[in-house]
């Protein structure tokens, strides 16, 4: 799996296992975030310490989360984000769209 999904209390961490995102995995990435608004989630937090680099469609695959997530009324963040991907995000401006925090405890402790 290109991914691993755990449901803890109210939140769902959905890590990705891989260096490059390229969008392949959005099907799996869209299972994951699915089954996690049927656990009645409060919050959808993407873990990407292990992602290096992310293309447009990969990236595409992040946007259609949150919409999906912010859709239904939850909430979608990103933490652990590499400097490569943040880079990224800061070059497209899409760091302004996402939420994004250093690591797990600071996501959890902001909502």
């Amino acid at each position: 799996m290109k991914l691993s999904l755990n449901i803890e209390n109210k939140y769902s961490i959905i890590k990705f296992n891989i260096d490059q995102i390229l969008g392949y995995e959005a099907q799996e990435f869209q299972d994951a975030v699915l089954n996690s608004l049927e656990q009645q989630i409060d919050c959808i937090i993407v873990d990407l310490s292990s992602v290096k680099f992310i293309s447009s469609w990969g990236i595409g695959m992040l946007i259609h989360g949150l919409a999906t997530t912010t859709n239904r009324g939850r909430k979608f963040k990103l933490v652990n984000l590499t400097s490569n991907v943040m880079d990224i995000f800061k070059k497209v401006k899409i760091d302004t769209v996402l939420e994004i925090h250093d690591n797990l405890q600071n996501a959890i402790s902001k909502s």
